[in-house]
């Protein structure tokens, strides 16, 4: 089947050989144009110029499809120019590029020269590519060799590389708090200090009070025992963010630290200052609050211990709350609301007003069957309402159901 094609236009064929007769006799001299003819002359070969870029479109296609192969080659990673290996850290690297760092520097050359990088004014884009380096080494973290050489270095390290190591040397912690202080990597550090102390180290004076000049994110790692030794001045730093994640042993320790450090303020700016601390505060202290005046908000009710809520009375919570009773409403449904209502009577819990159910109805009494008065055998009654009681042993519940 022959192919058939369209004959080319007429005027096309006129117009550039007219432009190109044209372009012929100006460069011989032997035409002088006007302007009028100069500018006939120069839209002659647009003309032309734009019909041959409009026909062959298609041909040009393919092109840039060869083309953008040769541009994606150029962002390709460089080999490394003869004789430009790296094979000592010294000051010559410092005029490397960087496309020739990434390509010449090897992983295991910075871990056994580290000092080296520390001691020359490397830019942080070169420090950067170095880190790179090896943390493409060591993927599963930075052994206890290269750790104790850091120095300097650990100011570019993240919390995320840190919980990677197994750190346990104390020499070691203390050389990396020592170059950490006045940097602004107290994530860095309270990451160390959870390496450190998760392993079994044990941190000396010196350390937690070299600790004393960080922010205080790091508590939450420290034993109860390490707590104790905590400088007073570090809870004048503590915020609730840093006591997020601290059990309630912790937060008992760190409570009476607070009650000394804050001794000599008094009024609402002790409360101020407690009220981070309140999660480790007991019955007693909660009801040393009624005694001098201290009412607290429902955010800060739910924050406090449930065993030493548990154990107050209606009236010595309505006293605690004292204007701010009225935001317990929406916390009804919450810990340690939830459990300290139940344990009340609902006719004492009618009487704030609040509309608080789930008390105990009258006539009844709670037993608590995992006290030590219940264990012995006999029950322990945590809360009566008024009226007829019955009393109910552990036995005769037993021998009711099985009968």
């Amino acid at each position: 089947m022959a192919l058939q094609t369209a004959p080319p236009r007429l005027g096309s064929q006129r117009t550039r050989a007219r432009g190109s007769l044209l372009l012929l006799l100006l460069c011989l001299g032997w035409v002088l144009p006007s302007r009028a003819q100069a500018a006939d002359v120069r839209l002659a070969l647009l003309t032309a110029r734009l019909q041959r870029t409009s026909r062959d479109l298609s041909w040009q296609q393919p092109e840039l499809t060869v083309l953008l192969p040769r541009a994606r080659r150029g962002t390709e990673k460089k080999a490394c120019p003869p004789g430009r290996e790296a094979r000592v850290v010294d000051e010559n690297l410092s005029f490397y590029e960087e496309w020739e760092l990434e390509a010449c520097m090897d992983g295991a050359l910075l871990a056994t020269q580290m000092r080296q990088v520390n001691r020359i004014p490397f830019t942080y884009q070169q420090l950067h590519i170095f880190k790179r380096k090896l943390d493409e080494f060591y993927p599963q973290g930075y052994p206890q060799s290269l750790i104790e050489h850091l120095s300097y270095f650990f100011l570019h390290v993240t919390p995320e590389d840190i919980h990677k190591w197994n750190v346990t040397s104390l020499d070691t912690v203390k050389s990396l708090l020592k170059v950490s202080q006045g940097r602004g990597v107290d994530a860095q550090v309270a990451a160390l200090i959870a390496r450190y102390v998760g392993g079994g180290g044990q941190l000396d004076k010196a350390a937690l009070d070299t600790l004393a000049t960080f922010r205080p994110a790091y508590l939450c790692v420290l034993r109860p025992e390490q707590l104790g030794s905590v400088q007073l001045s570090v809870l004048w730093m503590t915020t609730p963010q840093d006591l997020g994640a601290c059990s309630s042993l912790q937060m008992a320790v760190l409570y009476h630290k607070a009650r000394t450090a804050f001794q000599n303020v008094s009024g609402s700016e002790y409360f101020t200052r407690i009220e981070p601390f309140l999660g480790g505060a007991s019955t007693e202290d909660l009801r040393a609050f009624t005694w001098q005046n201290i009412s607290i908000d429902a955010a800060a009710f739910k924050k406090l211990p449930t065993e030493a809520v548990l154990s107050l009375t209606v009236a010595e919570v309505q006293k605690l709350l004292g204007p701010n009773l009225v935001g317990l409403k929406a916390e009804a449904g919450n810990v340690p609301l939830r459990d300290w209502i139940s344990r009340q009577s609902q006719e004492d819990l009618d009487r704030l007003g609040l509309g608080l159910v789930g008390g105990v109805p009258n006539g009844y009494l709670v037993l608590d069957l995992h006290s030590r008065e219940a264990s012995s055998g006999g029950p322990y009654c945590l809360g009566r309402g008024p009226g007829p009681v019955l009393t109910v042993t552990a036995s005769l519940l037993l021998v009711s159901v099985l009968s």
